[in-house]
């Protein structure tokens, strides 16, 4: 829509503290000590939690190093405080669009970390030309580490095969529908074949006994499979609910976990919170509507 991008293309005029004012909603803040807080908060009101250090593609080998070390040191420090030791990370914020041994070394290294802490380790997925090479990494490091997962793109049409794969392994897999634009012959362009694969797919993972994390801001895909999980006497240890940090489906979140499913909240935080922010509006611009119309909403 025009007007989407128009607000995309009007951001950069925006005084930064005005934006971060808004984002507020959406990104728990700058330094690690926020994070937490907002994981305790969470932790509190009876929801699990994710954390993800903001900031994605990197143009150096020292930069995914720094990254792989900012990683490190949150999971030693979250170590200490009682709250999920769950961590997100973006491979290419590793150096996987550099080199994929790289990335490799450099999550290897995170993941060693976080497992002698007692950390799982959700791998992101970002867009289709890192979707082999990141699958690549997880069942790589997944022969050596148990406590890792990685994410599908309901999208993608090959996203049906590669979840029969992780199902057929008993892997441990987070669904979404995806955000980033991808082209005709790859992705589903229309609203329903997405939520019609979405659910293909997190009932392939249902059905199959392997864990699936359903995330989603859907309310009719999250109806429709908490019903097919009633129906079909779905162990709650093999799922959970997943919704980013802010979204407004607050209330709906909170029956979910009321009535016994294991809600999980994405917690991003870090300096790259603006350039995090106007990226992904870049990326899909019909979002912008979507952000804007719930800053103003937030701020009343």
């Amino acid at each position: 829509m025009f007007v989407n991008r128009l607000i995309v293309g009007l951001m950069p005029l925006m005084p930064r503290g005005i934006v971060k004012l808004f984002s507020k909603r959406y990104i728990a803040g700058d330094r690690i000590e926020d994070a937490i807080a907002t994981c305790a908060h969470l932790k509190n009101t009876g929801f699990e939690t994710t954390l993800d250090i903001l900031g994605e593609a990197i143009s150096t080998s020292t930069e995914a190093a720094a990254s792989r070390d900012a990683y490190i040191n949150l999971i030693q420090t979250v170590s200490h405080h009682p709250v999920s030791k769950n961590i997100s990370l973006k491979p290419t914020a590793l150096g996987l669009g550099l080199d994929p041994q790289l990335a490799l070394d450099n999550i290897r290294a995170i993941i060693q970390v976080a497992d002698e802490h007692g950390f799982f380790v959700r791998i992101d997925m970002e867009d289709s030309p890192y979707t082999t090479k990141t699958l690549n990494i997880y069942n790589t490091l997944r022969q050596e580490f148990p406590r890792i997962g990685v994410v599908i793109q309901a999208y993608l049409h090959r996203s049906d095969a590669d979840v029969k794969a992780i199902a057929a392994t008993n892997g441990n897999l987070r669904i979404c529908k995806g955000i980033y634009k991808e082209a005709h012959d790859i992705a589903f362009q229309d609203k329903d074949g997405v939520r019609e694969n979405y659910l293909h797919l997190v009932k392939t993972m249902l059905k199959s006994g392997a864990y699936v994390g359903i995330a989603t801001h859907d309310i009719y895909l999250i109806d429709t499979l908490e019903a097919f999980i009633h129906d079909q006497a779905i162990p709650p240890e093999k799922y959970e609910f997943q919704a980013l940090l802010g979204v407004p489906i607050e209330a709906r979140l909170a029956r979910l976990r009321e009535a016994g499913h294991t809600v999980r909240i994405y917690v991003p935080f870090g300096e790259q919170w603006y350039a995090y922010s106007s990226r992904r509006l870049r990326e899909n611009p019909d979002v912008a509507g979507y952000v804007i119309k719930n800053w103003f909403k937030f701020g009343q």
